[in-house]
Parts: structure tokens; C-alpha cells; sequence
């Protein structure tokens, strides 16, 4: 494995590997981790396989791949011809937002090399349902000679990523701190509305906490000019536990805007912050639909209305009931390594 990682990014990919290394039948060897670096080419490999891990491995795993790697696993193949190869597909990438600079760098000749890339696997990996079977369906109808297999494999939270991480840390200023974690450009304007109202609602009971990349923080500061913003620029997979505690945040905004690419992205950040007893308010269009239940272990929203309706009722439970404990064990019983879940991810590398 070889992931690049920011933020949540590949860590989907590393904790199965860690947990795997825990069990007596598996053993799985990362290659490397990097920060993610915005400014590299696409097509830029900087890591190369050992040709002896080639042999002895039964699969590799792969990030998604935006160049013609078909020599490649060509190779693979030949040093290894029982070798299964899998590629992680994170997010819909044929349906990026072109808000998301991302989106600036997948030309068509990217995308085709994805879409071809994606015939040479054996098995592909998402994290989301709904993209398990818009993605078997577009390699079925697209790439007719391809024998891949979409397999939707559950994102589960790890220990491994908290164990050195100090005590969660709670706000214990008297405002409410309210979290923005890298929204798209698109999904921030969608609140307008609710900011507005906001204001009048909550006057300065509450401050806004931006966690994400910097060229968002201009729109940030435009739509929020009535706010005081605190400003975090994202850091990387191996510093992001720690500075998502040290944000103290309440709660946190997911808007999203109702398209393909938010239907098939993962909940990755939403088991993070339940991790951290920190409750979300997303739209209820937002991919973690199917795992909130409103009022219970976050809230969904598609109206101004609801949105304050929804902050109320978190100012209410911030101050009258533990909301957190409710979401830290809910999480950590539903959606972590156990011996059930990890025998779901082995039963798919045998």
C-alpha cells in the first residue's frame, strides 16, 4: 500500500491494515505515507514497488490512479500472476464540483486513465453503497472486457489513530463553538440564508471555527464579514487527531448541496467527529442521512428553519444533557475494529 494522505483522506486505507496485522491469518505492509502535496502532477509516482513484495503478496492496493498504468500491472502480473489488485476509490471523481481546485487538475485524459485503470483491477474499494453500484454499473457498461468487482467496504474508526492523543478537550468559553470543515464553495453559499438568521437568532452566543484548505478561507471570510472566524488551515493524516481535539468544537455544519458527487462520498468525517462527542448538523440530502437518526446522534436539515431549529436544540442539549457521551459510545460500538467488523474486511482478502 502506498497511500498519499490529508486530513481523512487515505486513512480508510491504513487502519484495515493496521487491525489486519493484529490477526494470525493476515499480514499487510504500508509503503510509505505522505503529506499530500496539491502542487504534484497527477501522473507523478514517487514511490516504486519492491519487486519482492510483489511476489510475496496476495494483493495490492492502490490509490485511485490517474495515468496509464496498464504496463505496470502488466509487470505486477507477470512477477506474480496470482496477485490481486485493488484500487481504493475514495470519491466520485467523474463528478467533482469544479469549486473544488481538484477539479481544475482532472482533465479528460485523467479521467479516461481512471476509467481504464479501473478495468485492470481485480477488485475496487468505496465506502459508500450508493457508489458500489453506480460504479459497478459504469464499468459494466464502459469497460466490457473488465472482470472487476466494486466491493463496498464499511469506513470503521481505529484506536490506532487516537492512542497518543491527550484527553478530549472541551470548550469552556461561555460561546458556542461551530465548526466548518472544508466545505466546497458551493456547499458554504448554500448557508447564506441560515447565517442571516443566525445572526438575529443567536446574536454572539455562537463563534465559527474554519477548519480547511486556504483558498476557501476568502469565501469564508466574505460570507462570514458579521462573524468572527477563527481560521485553521488543514494539516496532515499524521497531525489531524490532534488538532481536531484542540478545535474544541461543539458541533459542527455540513451543508451540502444536493448532486452526484455529495451522494457518493463517504462518513468518514462525520464517525471522526462522533469520536470526538462532537455532534453534526448536515443536510439531509448529505450522505450521512442513513447514519443519523435527528436528534438522537446529530441532526439533518434542509430548510433555513430547520437549521435553527436544529442549532436550538444543540444549544439546548449543550447546556441540559451530555450529548457527547451519547455519540462517543454510540461510535465506538457501531463503527469501530471489532472482532465482527474486522472479519467482514478479511472475509473479502481471501
Amino acid at each position: 500500500m502506498s497511500p498519499k494522505l490529508n486530513a481523512t483522506g487515505y486513512y480508510r486505507m491504513i487502519t484495515p491494515a493496521l487491525e489486519i496485522n493484529k490477526t494470525d491469518t493476515h499480514k499487510a505492509i504500508i509503503t510509505s505515507i505522505e503529506t499530500n502535496d496539491f502542487s504534484r502532477k497527477l501522473s507523478d509516482f514517487v514511490n516504486q514497488l519492491d519487486e519482492r513484495l510483489i511476489a510475496w503478496a496476495d494483493y495490492i492496493i492502490f490509490p485511485s490512479l490517474f495515468s496509464d498504468v496498464s504496463y505496470l500491472m502488466q509487470a505486477i502480473k507477470t512477477l506474480n500472476p496470482s496477485v490481486q489488485l485493488v484500487m481504493d476509490l475514495d470519491r466520485n471523481y467523474f463528478a467533482i464540483p469544479v469549486s473544488i481546485p481538484l477539479s481544475r487538475k482532472l482533465k479528460t485524459e485523467k479521467l479516461k486513465s481512471l476509467e481504464n485503470n479501473l478495468g485492470l483491477m481485480d477488485i475496487v474499494t468505496v465506502a459508500n453503497e450508493t457508489f458500489q453500484k453506480f460504479l459497478q454499473r459504469f464499468i459494466d457498461n464502459r469497460l466490457e472486457n473488465a472482470n472487476t468487482f466494486v466491493q463496498y467496504l464499511p469506513s470503521l474508526v481505529s484506536r490506532y489513530g487516537y492512542e497518543e492523543m491527550p484527553p478530549l478537550s472541551k470548550n469552556a468559553s461561555k460561546k458556542l463553538r461551530i465548526g466548518l470543515i472544508k466545505p466546497t464553495e458551493e456547499d458554504l453559499l448554500s448557508l447564506k440564508e441560515v447565517l442571516f438568521k443566525m445572526r438575529k437568532t443567536f446574536g454572539d452566543q455562537i463563534e465559527f471555527i474554519y477548519f480547511g484548505k486556504p483558498y476557501s478561507v476568502w469565501e469564508v471570510e466574505k460570507l462570514f464579514k458579521d462573524y468572527k472566524v477563527e481560521i485553521h488551515p488543514t494539516v496532515s493524516f499524521l497531525d489531524y487527531f490532534e488538532k481536531l481535539n484542540s478545535l474544541q468544537l461543539d458541533g459542527v455544519l455540513l451543508p451540502a448541496l444536493e448532486c452526484l458527487f455529495n451522494r457518493h462520498q463517504n462518513h468518514q468525517l462525520f464517525m471522526e467527529l462522533s469520536t470526538f462527542g462532537i455532534p453534526v448538523i448536515a443536510s439531509s440530502h448529505y450522505p450521512v442521512k442513513k447514519w443519523i437518526n435527528n436528534g438522537e446522534n446529530g441532526f439533518l436539515a434542509s430548510e433555513a428553519p430547520e437549521w435553527l431549529e436544529a442549532l436550538e436544540t444543540l444549544v439546548k442539549y449543550n447546556k441540559e444533557k451530555n450529548f457527547s457521551s451519547s455519540l462517543i459510545k454510540n461510535i465506538w460500538n457501531n463503527n469501530s475494529f471489532t472482532k465482527t467488523s474486522i472479519d467482514k474486511i478479511t472475509s473479502l482478502y481471501i
